[in-house]
């Protein structure tokens, strides 16, 4: 049996999931769904760029969510959360 390199276990992602909780709406939506439909097919240099995200504090990843600042590191995870809430 062959486990990918990027494979993520059901503990790990319930520890994401409670880190992706942020206690404003709009962020717990936003994370929350980049992390439903996108994290586990991520490679792991975007999986541990989103670990590092959830590591940010709220009003900076709210500022990127919304477009006020960039920062390039997060940059791919942020489009695909735009591309996910719009649909």
């Amino acid at each position: 049996m062959t486990i990918e390199s990027n494979s993520v276990g059901e503990n790990q992602l319930a520890k994401l999931k409670w880190r992706s909780r942020r206690g404003m709406r709009e962020l717990d939506r936003a994370m929350l769904a980049y992390l439903d439909k996108h994290f586990e097919t991520a490679t792991n240099a975007e999986q541990k760029m989103f670990e590092q995200l959830l590591n940010e504090q709220d009003p900076f990843i709210f500022s990127l969510l919304n477009q006020r600042i960039k920062d390039d590191r997060y940059q791919t995870i942020m489009d695909k959360i735009a591309a996910t809430l719009r649909d």
